[in-house]
């Protein structure tokens, strides 16, 4: 084993990424029938608003159907424990999955859940993308269960591939039916109109970055949640990303369309230095 593989959690056991293995009788494998959450680690090694997410990955269990027989405080001490088995001076990004398990017919429950943590040295995006501001597309799509993080990613992965085509950062789930606006795959959205700020309804995923950036909206600036028009997406005057891979990522472009003045605006950059602020601070 070479010193830089990283040590994963499956099933009880610590175990070298490489040597990392789940049946292929697995629900996880054969339906996507499982959830995960992921969360990202600062100052050292310490998980970013854990409590939070573990909250609401037994939320998106619940929305599934799939019950977990621990408690949360059982499953943070195990992401703890993987962090402090992977310390090599870099933060890390952490995924924990639970599927159905084992199932005997390809469709029932197994006797119990799969449990994986993996934990890599956290990549984050090119400073450019932050001080310039990035392009979105937008994907039609309307997910199926939007507030549970399921394992249904096949529709994420097919706008991730549209947005690598056109030098995107990200796809932005709209549904031209409806005339609604959601959310990025694996992000939320704001928009910021004569210096009010609003980001997409219920029917996104909570997430949890985007929980912490409204407090710091409020704050400063009119913040609602509501349903979004799709034409509000291409006159806004600013837009942003919330996500924790992303922190707060400007937004300048979607599809063909310039935003604003095409530069990060004022309104960005003021939560972006309050966000850096929180991170700073600690006080989490």
């Amino acid at each position: 084993m070479k010193k830089s593989e990283p040590i994963y959690y499956v099933n009880g056991k610590y175990i070298p990424k490489n040597e990392a293995k789940i049946s292929v009788s697995d629900l996880g494998l054969l339906r996507g029938y499982g959830v995960f959450d992921f969360l990202v680690t600062y100052n050292g090694g310490r998980p970013f608003l854990i409590k939070r997410h573990l909250k609401r990955l037994y939320n998106s269990a619940k929305l599934i159907g799939l019950e977990i027989p621990y408690k949360t405080s059982f499953i943070e001490k195990l992401i703890i424990k993987t962090i402090n088995k992977n310390k090599n001076g870099k933060e890390k990004g952490i995924r924990i999955i639970i599927t159905g398990g084992e199932s005997e017919n390809a469709i029932s429950l197994g006797k119990k859940p799969t449990i994986v943590i993996s934990l890599n040295d956290r990549k984050r995006f090119p400073e450019s993308l932050y001080k310039k501001g990035a392009k979105v597309v937008t994907f039609d799509f309307n997910r199926e269960s939007p507030q549970a993080k399921s394992l249904n990613y096949i529709q994420a992965v097919k706008a991730n591939i549209l947005a690598r085509k056109k030098d995107a950062i990200e796809s932005v789930y709209i549904h031209k039916k409806n005339n609604k606006v959601f959310e990025g795959t694996t992000s939320n959205l704001f928009l910021i109109k004569n210096e009010k700020i609003i980001t997409p309804d219920g029917e996104t995923l909570p997430g949890i970055t985007r929980e912490l950036v409204m407090s710091m909206c409020k704050k400063l600036y009119p913040t609602k949640m509501r349903e979004v028009k799709i034409n509000e997406l291409y006159h806004a005057d600013e837009l942003f990303l919330s996500a924790s891979n992303k922190e707060i990522l400007p937004v300048v472009k979607v599809d063909n369309t310039v935003i604003g003045n095409g530069k990060p605006g004022e309104v960005t950059k003021k939560i972006m230095a309050e966000f850096r602020k929180f991170i700073d601070q600690g006080r989490w």
